[in-house]
């Protein structure tokens, strides 16, 4: 009975929470090798919310972009052999249809990861390595 009552509860709060998470490592991509990639993130955020984002630049470090709006780019040379990932955290506002969070990668102008999420949160997480 004692976890029947548990059970109903962290149902009705898990119904509470709308979280979206996408979360993949495609690991080394399989594209011709080259000294150097053009590597271009992308996302289109609901208007009246603002985004988290992290993303690999040079010298394989993470800059991060707090309060990122709208149509957010950029476009970064790495070298072959880099991991790379973006992170994008955001709250999506609640509206008929739903708001929703649009994402693309390409390396060379060539797509590697495009996606829409919807949800309260929304969780992005993508990451390969260069060969």
């Amino acid at each position: 009975m004692k976890n029947t009552i548990y059970l109903c509860v962290l149902a009705f709060l898990m119904a509470g929470c709308n979280y979206t998470v996408y979360d993949m490592n495609k690991g080394l991509l399989k594209i011709p090798k080259k000294e150097v990639y053009l590597v271009k993130y992308s996302a289109e955020i609901p208007a009246g919310t603002t985004a988290e984002i992290s993303y690999t630049d040079k010298g394989n470090t993470m800059q991060t972009v707090k309060g990122a709006t709208g149509k957010w780019e950029k476009v970064v040379d790495l070298p072959s052999g880099q991991e790379v990932m973006l992170k994008i955290d955001v709250k999506l506002p609640q509206t008929n249809p739903a708001s929703q969070l649009t994402t693309v990668q390409t390396i060379d102008g060539v797509v590697v990861d495009e996606k829409v999420q919807t949800g309260k949160k929304v969780m992005y997480r993508f990451g390969y390595k260069l060969p």
